[in-house]
């Protein structure tokens, strides 16, 4: 287990500012998320778009999940979420890079998912009041739960605080989303897409420990999250060495990607 810098050991869950109500950045984007609801999936693609951090919309032909949203969706997405086919709202921790608590109410209210994370998530969540009690789902390590086309399996990673990562599956395509953690054994966990973090502004996570979660998933492709360009490419490139099968994909922003993920 990494030994963690004693001023980090001070740092605390938090809940981000408010939802924005638009960016600049995102102008004339917003169709993406359209897309990737529209996007035809045979039995073994997937479909995804990154939105930054760790914060990845995923769709199979079965279902559809976002994870770790934070505050990187806006009020005016929350019009084209509405009425779409949405499983699960999901959580891997309470940081504020990853949970925002308003844009977690705005997903609620517009999809219906529940919504879903370890004991700090729903501890904030329930304190809020904004989403029914039945909503929230609470998850404790090794215990799976099926919601919608989904069976989702908690593992408890490795970082400030607790973390749970996540491997799903559904229709037979395993998806695993390691938030920002460090390396923790995988090798019971099979996925044909893997998220992977690879550092900043993570104190755990890290391109070597992205490549040891991958060698113990073997996934068909993995896609670099949750870290810096020269993070990501130097895991690219330790995956290019010791797993040559395994596509590695460092994504752009608000695009959709569909890749065979079994």
């Amino acid at each position: 287990m990494k030994r963690l810098l004693p001023c980090l050991a001070a740092l605390v869950f938090f809940i981000s500012p408010g939802m924005p109500s638009s960016s600049a950045a995102r102008a004339g984007q917003t169709g993406v998320f359209q897309d990737i609801f529209t996007a035809p999936l045979a039995d073994n693609e997937a479909a995804f778009v990154f939105l930054g951090s760790s914060a990845v919309i995923v769709r199979t032909a079965k279902g559809a999940v976002i994870i770790d949203p934070d505050a990187l969706l806006f009020e005016e997405d929350m019009d084209i979420f509405r009425g779409k086919k949405m499983d699960v709202v999901l959580y891997t921790h309470g940081h504020g890079d990853h949970f925002d608590y308003k844009t977690a109410v705005g997903l609620a209210k517009a999809t219906g998912a529940p919504v879903c994370g370890g004991g700090e998530v729903t501890r904030a969540l329930r304190r809020g009041g904004a989403i029914p009690a039945g909503q929230i789902k609470d998850f404790g390590a090794g215990r799976p739960l099926t919601l919608g086309a989904w069976t989702i399996t908690p593992v408890r990673g490795l970082h400030v605080g607790p973390i749970l990562l996540y491997q799903l599956s559904a229709g037979g395509i395993g998806i695993f989303h390691g938030g920002d953690s460090a390396y923790v054994p995988l090798k019971n966990l099979a996925a044909g897409l893997a998220f992977l973090p690879t550092g900043s502004a993570s104190p755990t996570a890290s391109p070597a420990d992205g490549l040891k979660m991958a060698q113990d998933l073997k996934p068909r492709v993995v896609v670099a999250i949750h870290g810096s360009d020269a993070q990501n490419q130097e895991l690219t490139k330790k995956i290019k060495s010791a797993m040559p099968a395994t596509k590695v994909i460092i994504p752009e922003t608000m695009k959709v990607y569909t890749v065979k993920a079994r």
